[in-house]
C-alpha cells in the first residue's frame, strides 16, 4: 500500500437505517495513515489496530463501517511490513556450468 492508495481511498455509506463511522475523523485518520507510510511520523500498526471512531446517528455524513474496518487492516498489515520488513531471500551460490564430475572411492 501506497501514501496514495491510503489517501485516495472512497468508502461507501452505510446501509439504509445503518450508523456509520465519522467521515472527518475517518478522514484525518487516513492522512495519518498516509504519513505514515511515507516515513512522515510515528504512527504504529497498534495506533491503527486499536483506533476508535465516533459512529454516528442514522441519517448523518459516515463511513461504512465494515469497509474502513478492512481497510484498516490492510493499512496495518502494510505499516507491520513496512516497519519489519521480511529478510532478503539469500540466492543460492551459482555453480560453474559445464560437466559435473563424480568421484568415488575406487
Amino acid at each position: 500500500m501506497t501514501p496514495d492508495e491510503a489517501r485516495s481511498i472512497a468508502f461507501g455509506k452505510p446501509r439504509f437505517g445503518r450508523r456509520g463511522y465519522n467521515e472527518d475523523e475517518v478522514d484525518a485518520f487516513l492522512d495519518l495513515i498516509a504519513e505514515a507510510l511515507a516515513g512522515r511520523n510515528i504512527l504504529t500498526p497498534d495506533d491503527i489496530h486499536y483506533v476508535e471512531f465516533t459512529i454516528m446517528p442514522v441519517g448523518m455524513r459516515s463511513y461504512d463501517q465494515a469497509q474502513v474496518d478492512l481497510f484498516l487492516d490492510e493499512a496495518e498489515a502494510a505499516l507491520v511490513e513496512l516497519r519489519n520488513p521480511r529478510p532478503a531471500e539469500v540466492e543460492e551460490e551459482r555453480r560453474p556450468q559445464g560437466p559435473r564430475k563424480w568421484f568415488g572411492r575406487g
